[in-house]
């Protein structure tokens, strides 16, 4: 009985000491009491370490007890979601930040944040907000404005260019310019309110509107029409610097289809219709050479070129011209050179010499040497005679009155085809007389010949044509 009654004693005393020990347990585990003291300690270090003070705000996210990373997130994902009213004049639209293409250097902001307001410093507790910037996506802004207020936010139109077939010139026709926000004002009032701590849900920016000019602006759309004016005139077929064969400016502008294609001025050049001007170039280009012909005298010295010489051209082929010429003409060029087979030009000189022979009454003319034509001739008088010895050319004049000065006993107006080489002696031709030949002495000391002659020796003679008398 007693023994009964002593294991039942012993019993209730194990159960009543377990009881108590669980809930003590219980109650060490509640309080954290049976974790070691310094484990405590080192995980509220860490957490003052690791996160952002309470009461700490960034464009309209609550930051605090966050880490950097959990704020950077925050913060993204708020600016994303923010509801942001836009007033102007009496109308006002509501997009979110993510339609508004709202973005912010979420990750520096969160990093400024941890550093500057840490759990750990106290006096740095419910702060309020961090400064921040936003940026906006210009284009996905306006493209949303636009939708939610198509009156307010009106798109602009391109300029293009028309032609005018009766001026033959292009001209342009005037841009339609858009109204859409001062971003850059914008960007910076919105910093300047999530940067004051507002609700993410109640922001309220006021509109400064700002002209939305188009691509093609309607100076773009005259700068093009300006250059295809100078090329339509300069248009052709060149060989160097030579137009050899000229387009006129409306075929030139018939072959060409002018209009936008993705805000941008495209030209387009109509290979076929160049073909069969193409065609022809054969016939208009090809040419013989023609040698260039320069005077000079006994010294080699050039005294004029009486020739141009001008290089000879063979057009081999015109495969592949037209298509060249499209392309180049679609790419504002007008001036398409050719290539072309050169049969250079050579310099051909001429030493001219002028003989007179007093005794025989006869000039001669020579070139390289040799005599290329011989006129009868009067000279001076006895009195007045012409002068012997080795002349030069000094001047020529198609006419002139002679004597009719004082100081001369004579006037013979209107005297043709001079030729001076001795003072006031030259060659002329003579129309008051018909001697001519040996003997003939008639003159004041010039040369007389034939108007005809006279003529011929004004276009052989050059001024340092060499001139020798002699009796």
């Amino acid at each position: 009985m007693s023994t009964s009654a002593g294991k039942g004693t012993t019993a209730l005393s194990i159960n009543d000491a377990t009881k108590t020990r669980r809930k003590r347990r219980g109650l060490r585990l509640g309080l954290g009491i049976g974790i070691p003291g310094g484990v405590i300690v080192a995980a509220a270090a860490v957490s003052s370490v690791l996160l952002i003070a309470p009461g700490v705000s960034a464009a309209g996210a609550t930051v605090g007890w966050h880490t950097a990373d959990l704020a950077a997130e925050a913060v993204s994902d708020q600016l994303a979601a923010s509801k942001i009213t836009i007033t102007g004049n009496s109308d006002s639209v509501t997009l979110t930040g993510a339609e508004l293409g709202l973005t912010v250097d979420a990750t520096t902001i969160a990093s400024a944040a941890h550093d500057s307001r840490p759990l750990w410093n106290i006096s740095t507790w419910n702060s309020g907000p961090v400064p921040v910037t936003i940026n906006v996506d210009a284009d996905k802004a306006l493209d949303a404005l636009r939708s939610a207020a198509p009156d307010v936010f009106t798109i602009p139109e391109n300029a293009s260019i028309s032609y005018d077939p009766k001026a033959v010139a292009y001209s342009a026709v005037d841009a339609v310019v858009g109204t859409g926000l001062d971003f850059t004002a914008f960007a910076s009032e919105l910093s300047s309110v999530l940067s004051k701590g507002v609700n993410g849900d109640d922001i309220a920016v006021s509109a400064t509107f700002d002209d939305v000019q188009p691509p093609i602006t309607t100076a773009i759309a005259q700068t093009e029409a300006d250059a295809l004016n100078t090329m339509l005139t300069s248009a052709g077929f060149y060989i160097d610097d030579e137009k050899v064969v000229g387009v006129k400016p409306a075929t030139v502008a018939s072959w060409l289809t002018v209009e936008n294609v993705d805000d941008a001025v495209h030209v387009y050049a109509d290979e076929a219709a160049i073909e069969k001007v193409v065609e022809g170039l054969p016939e208009k280009v090809n040419r013989a050479a023609v040698d260039e012909k320069v005077v000079t005298n006994s010294a080699g010295t050039h005294l004029r070129t009486i020739q141009e010489g001008a290089d000879g051209w063979t057009l081999e082929s015109t495969d592949g011209i037209a298509a060249a010429f499209a392309e180049q003409l679609a790419s504002g060029n007008g001036n398409y050179q050719l290539a072309v087979t050169t049969d250079a030009a050579e310099t051909i000189e001429l030493f001219r010499s002028v003989e007179v022979d007093k005794s025989a009454g006869k000039v001669i003319m020579y070139e390289n040497k040799k005599v290329v034509a011989t006129y009868a001739v009067a000279i001076g008088k006895p009195s007045t005679p012409t002068d012997e010895g080795h002349f030069t050319v000094y001047g020529q004049l198609t006419t002139q009155d002679m004597g009719c000065v004082p100081g001369y006993d004579y006037c013979t107006k209107d005297v043709p085809w001079i030729t001076y080489f001795n003072g006031d002696q030259g060659f002329h031709g003579t129309y008051w007389h018909n001697n001519f030949g040996p003997g003939a002495m008639m003159s004041h000391g010039c040369v007389n010949m034939t108007i005809a002659a006279a003529k011929d020796m004004y276009y052989f003679a050059q001024t340092g044509t060499e001139v020798w008398v002699h009796a």
